[in-house]
């Protein structure tokens, strides 16, 4: 007797293997048979003709762990991920993280979470733990960095993340703290020093440390950032596929967007950095501060391609940009970033990457497809639309529209290819004795509907998610139950 059988679909199992027809049946928390199933008996059954099964969804980019309007712990069941078909978020990315691994895992564990829910150790988190300031970590401090590290993965961490921008962490580190993590089993995710300017020298920062620590690492929301950082696509490709031939286990992931969305800090970079948040600061040293300022805003295109969104709605700031912010302020747009930047929590989306090359970096083949997404509150605030639309985007528009990449390739790129990334063992694949990690989708009219202007709508034809063995999803409708679990390195 199965639980679920789910029966009329396309299969399409997550490894890159062409759809066939096949039914698929659930039994507890695990797929217990798939094939023609003609006589089985279940408790339920869903007719998922004319619609595509496939595994769920395993977003190896994500901050549930604490941003936005507070992460899992606050918002154990919010539903704009699961909506989209995610049954596995991967938090703790760019570097930061809750700390200590095992009691923050411990405490999710005692919540109703809507998907699964794992975790990085965040680089900068175990940095602040073992030295304060923006200094060089000496000896003793990387050697305390690197025991944390260990101890996180131990705990269940699926292995370290850096976020590198502004960072004051050497190569050097960055190998020391990617092979402990390799050494105890999990990997080395970065958020490169550079997506811009300075774009192929971080790119084989990451190559370079992934070959010395003998780590596999990943590149997160892989991307070539400002118009004069476009043509360097055809060399990315390059210096990727030349790792990947080297044998060396390099990979990246990609949302499909191009907007991008942090925090307005990203607008005062390089060495003028330093000098944010100094209280004595000079008349000279501020001159050079806004100097760098007006070089960042330049390099994205101008004001008018930056949007407010603070991840606290501020409802002077939501949704202007910062054009229009600086001018009712009587502010230069430089100026205007130093006061936003000095009163804190203000983030912004930036419109500063190309279609084309977006086409390029979602068809390689090491590339995944991640939300660097967040938990949000419908309506609440600003939302990037990669909170609501990711995968189902990808679907319908990438696959299905522009013929970017073959749907059974895309759905490897969400499902397969991350799970086995993170030695998520039985997840990301559709066969029997696999944890029933699910999602029946309509490959005729899933799409994302959240817009730059309208951003809090959920996406059409992602029709049943299905997480351990739970509806999480009928109709296109959240359901009720809770279904997610914790899930540690193992």
């Amino acid at each position: 007797m199965l639980d679920i059988l789910i029966h009329g679909a396309q299969l399409i199992d997550g490894t890159g293997a062409a759809a066939r027809r096949a039914n698929v049946g659930v039994r507890g928390d695990r797929i217990a048979a798939v094939g023609e199933l003609t006589d089985a008996e279940a408790g339920q059954r869903i007719d998922a003709s004319g619609l595509v099964v496939c595994p769920g969804f395993v977003d190896i980019h994500n901050h549930a762990h604490a941003e936005a309007e507070g992460g899992i712990t606050t918002m154990p069941q919010a539903d704009n991920m699961v909506r989209q078909g995610v049954t596995t978020l991967v938090a703790g990315n760019c570097g930061g993280s809750r700390w200590p691994i095992d009691e923050h895992l411990a405490e999710v564990e005692q919540l109703e979470i809507r998907q699964n829910y794992a975790t990085f150790i965040g680089h900068s988190t175990v940095r602040g733990k073992a030295l304060r300031g923006k200094r060089a970590a000496d000896p003793e401090a990387l050697e305390q960095m690197c025991r944390l590290i260990v101890k996180g993965v131990e705990q269940g961490a699926m292995g370290v993340s850096t976020g590198l921008p502004n960072s004051s962490a050497s190569t050097n580190e960055l190998i020391e703290v990617a092979r402990a993590a390799a050494r105890a089993g999990g990997i080395y995710a970065s958020h490169i020093r550079d997506e811009g300017e300075k774009l192929l020298e971080a790119v084989d920062e990451a190559i370079q440390i992934a070959r010395q620590a003998e780590a596999p690492v990943q590149i997160s929301h892989l991307k070539t950032y400002g118009s004069s950082t476009w043509p360097k696509i055809d060399t990315l490709e390059q210096m990727l596929y030349k790792a990947a031939d080297e044998g060396l286990p390099v990979t990246a992931d990609r949302y499909p967007y191009t907007r991008c969305f942090t925090g307005i800090r990203a607008l005062a970079r390089d060495a003028a950095s330093r000098l944010l948040g100094k209280k004595d600061r000079t008349a000279a040293e501020t001159r050079e501060l806004l100097a760098a300022i007006r070089r960042r805003i330049d390099f994205t295109g101008g004001p008018e391609h930056t949007t407010l969104a603070p991840l606290t709605p501020a409802p002077e700031l939501d949704g202007r940009t910062l054009a229009d912010y600086s001018r009712d302020q009587g502010l230069s747009p430089a100026e205007a970033v130093l006061q936003l930047t000095e009163r804190g929590g203000v983030s912004a989306i930036y419109d500063v990457m190309c279609e084309a090359n977006l086409h390029r970096i979602l068809a390689l083949p090491m590339v995944m497809v991640s939300s660097d997404g967040h938990l949000r509150i419908p309506g609440r605030g600003v939302s990037h639309p990669r909170n609501y639309g990711t995968f189902p985007r990808v679907l319908g528009k990438y696959v299905r529209e522009e013929g970017v990449v073959p749907l059974g390739e895309a759905v490897k790129k969400m499902t397969s290819m991350p799970a086995e990334k993170l030695k998520l063992r039985d997840r990301g694949v559709v066969r029997q004795g696999a944890f029933a990690d699910l999602v029946i989708l309509d490959p005729r009219t899933v799409t994302d509907r959240a817009t730059f202007e309208d951003s809090h709508r959920y996406p059409v034809g992602i029709e049943y998610v299905i997480v351990n063995g739970g509806v999480a999803v009928a109709a296109g409708e959240t359901a009720a139950g809770c279904f997610g679990r914790v899930l540690r390195r193992h």
